[in-house]
């Protein structure tokens, strides 16, 4: 299941014209009676900005831990033995037991023997790996407890839907759209970002876990104002942008053709939005599995005139 969606939210107004034009803020083009497009945008996205931070590692629970920090793996000392606190499949070691728990990912159905009679709200099902005393270990065997056998460890998951939606920075995309002039009804028209603006891919560090988040286009929903939506999926979520080369061939990725003519439409305008779904991928090295958090960023107020075909006999 995804992670739950943000939208991010309109603030201050910016205006910016959408046919290639430079970046920054800058006047929208007036209505042209002639015919031709007017584009224009009203977005600003309110984020928290800065750069994430380590989470200190947990111990060894009951005892004999130490060492570790974000510069290398944590220790923990057990019977004149010194032991990775946290073993990638093992799980995390207690130092009271001599034990590594890991919790079942996922969790047996209730009513598993590997419960032993336990109702699942009670309690986690681990997997439990034993060192003898000179230094073997015993067989995994799955144990029901009640309470975590050592303090909890950073949630990979947490730690990177909290850094999703507080650190990174999702800016409003710069739109393209042809051809720059007079699109009329019938006529293929290209529709791309022309710089989606890709936040950075990113490490947290978490001490003995990484946690890698990768930031993609997922999605694009162009809603043209003339009751139809276009929605570019994938690979083709960016769109291609045109060249004259192409001609008037229809777009390979992500196009429209405009059934009617916008000049029954209030200032002649077609006016709808722009919806970009950025899917951030997790990869935690411990291999734990975390679905991508989904984030969303609307252009709103987006425009077009769209001019009608006359025919003169």
């Amino acid at each position: 299941m995804l992670k739950p969606v943000r939208r991010l939210v309109i603030g201050t107004p910016l205006f910016a014209g959408l046919l290639l034009a430079p970046t920054g803020t800058a006047a929208a083009d007036p209505p042209n009676p002639t015919g031709g497009a007017t584009h224009c945008e009203i977005t600003v996205i309110c984020n928290d900005g800065g750069q994430h931070g380590s989470t200190p590692p947990p111990s060894g629970g009951g005892g004999g831990g130490g060492g570790g920090g974000t510069s290398g793996p944590q220790l923990c000392v057990w019977n004149g033995q010194v032991l990775a606190c946290n073993d990638p499949e093992l799980g995390w070691f207690s130092a009271s037991s001599g034990c590594y728990y890991r919790a079942l990912n996922p969790q047996p159905p209730a009513g598993d023997r590997s419960w032993e009679g336990h109702d699942p709200k009670d309690g986690t099902v681990y997997n439990v790996t034993c060192r003898s005393s000179d230094g073997s270990i015993t067989p995994t065997e799955s144990k029901f407890l009640a309470q975590a056998p050592v303090p909890a460890p950073p949630d990979p998951r947490a730690e990177a839907d909290r850094y999703v939606h507080q650190k990174m920075y999702f800016q409003p995309p710069v739109l393209g759209f042809a051809p720059k002039k007079d699109p009329v009804v019938g006529g293929n028209v290209w529709l791309w970002l022309e710089d989606p603006k890709k936040p950075a891919t990113d490490v947290l560090d978490l001490g003995t876990l990484k946690v890698t988040v990768t930031p993609r286009v997922a999605s694009v929903k162009w809603d043209l104002g003339d009751g139809t939506k276009v929605t570019c999926k994938g690979e083709a979520a960016v769109g291609t942008p045109y060249d004259v080369k192409y001609g008037a061939a229809p777009s390979p990725t992500c196009g429209h053709v405009f059934k009617t003519g916008s000049g029954t439409k209030k200032n002649g305008l077609f006016t709808g939005n722009v919806e970009v779904v950025w899917m951030n991928d997790v990869k935690v090295s411990d291999g734990t599995k975390v679905d991508p958090i989904e984030i969303r960023v609307h252009v709103d107020q987006v425009s077009f005139r769209v001019a009608e075909v006359q025919v003169l006999n």
